[in-house]
């Protein structure tokens, strides 16, 4: 089938520009965090960098838009726990050393993309993208590349800035930015579960789906910021000791922050990137930036950690602000689209917005 083709051309082309561009940040980042880190966790910082960052190497994305949701439960997120439970019980009960939880993620990641990517391969036939057409290929991410940078760039800021600001604050502030992060992954997470149930419909159904899933995300938004206001404090102070327990305003602010968050995730996923307005998000987050990070860095000499949170969700919100008209239209020309004859679902949505057929 063309379309067989068409995902095949698409899954190489997210592989080559994917491939090339770790080439080249990885070991930047690398650097980065070797420069930042405390003595004597310059390792633990890298490989914690690593872990994150090879997820976007994933093919989640690829499988999300074919309904496939058994090969991400095969190959990433049962192993996924399994990997984290066991090596917390061997961090915990044998002492062996914290560096065997990135170690674990980074294996993880590598082992089953590695086996998703084999089997892509052979089941969708496809030529490999000319070395001419590579820097074409290029250009045309280059909306999704330049958000994904000053993304990293205004969410990476906070946690060195107070630590610059007031090392004494800095392990408080820390916690909180730690407990936001991990909970951005059930954001994306529902995101990538309710893709193809957004798009494998038409007309009026389509336009259903869309308005229950983005209520869906602003529900678990305002819940996380619930429950981190309530509870972010106390889960802290459990988690990370009494000298790095996350004072109430601030995660109270971080959770404003996740809330806007978590409304952008199903903006961007189900609205802008299949209505192919890549360049919206890119253009919310450069202004969020520019906004954003003088305010994060002003308020942080003035009033300190606290300052550095209201700076962060003042970018978060700016950049859901921003979006939010773009949306509107984007679901006046979802919900118009035709239904295809060929197919209930327009396929896989790479991360720059790209459908195959």
């Amino acid at each position: 089938m063309a379309s067989d083709a068409r995902r095949g051309q698409l899954y190489r082309e997210a592989v080559v520009v994917r491939s090339l561009t770790a080439l080249v940040a990885l070991p930047l980042m690398a650097v980065v965090c070797a420069l930042v880190a405390s003595d004597g966790y310059a390792p633990l910082a890298v490989l914690m960098g690593l872990q994150g960052a090879l997820i976007a190497l994933s093919y989640t994305w690829f499988a999300v838009g074919l309904g496939d949701p058994w090969s991400i439960a095969l190959y990433d997120a049962v192993p996924r726990v399994v990997a984290a439970i066991a090596v917390a019980g061997a961090i915990g009960f044998l002492g062996a050393p914290v560096e065997l939880y990135p170690l674990s993620g980074i294996a993880v990641t590598l082992v089953g993309t590695t086996l998703y990517t084999s089997r892509v391969l052979g089941r969708f036939p496809a030529a490999w993208p000319s070395r001419r057409s590579i820097p074409g290929l290029f250009r045309h991410t280059a909306p999704v590349a330049v958000n994904e940078g000053a993304l990293g760039l205004y969410s990476s800021v906070p946690v060195p800035l107070v630590t610059a600001v007031d090392p004494a604050d800095a392990a408080g502030y820390a916690s909180g930015d730690k407990m936001v992060k991990l909970g951005q992954f059930l954001p994306i997470t529902l995101a990538n579960a309710l893709q193809y149930w957004t798009a494998e419909v038409f007309g009026e159904a389509r336009a259903r789906r869309l308005r229950r899933a983005l209520g869906l995300h602003v529900a678990m938004g305002l819940l996380g910021w619930v429950a981190l206001g309530s509870l972010g404090s106390f889960v802290s102070l459990v988690l990370f000791g009494e000298q790095a327990a996350a004072p109430l305003g601030i995660v109270i602010v971080l959770g404003f922050a996740f809330a806007c968050y978590s409304a952008r995730t199903s903006m961007i996923r189900h609205f802008l990137f299949p209505a192919n307005a890549a360049s919206t998000v890119m253009v919310a987050t450069l202004v969020a930036s520019a906004v954003g990070l003088p305010i994060m860095i002003a308020l942080t000499f003035a009033v300190g950690p606290l300052g550095t949170a209201v700076g962060y969700a003042v970018t978060e919100a700016i950049s859901t602000a921003w979006m939010i008209r773009r949306t509107k239209r984007s679901y006046t020309s979802l919900v118009s689209e035709p239904a295809r004859a060929d197919a209930t679902a327009p396929g896989p949505v790479d991360p720059d917005g790209r459908i195959a057929p």
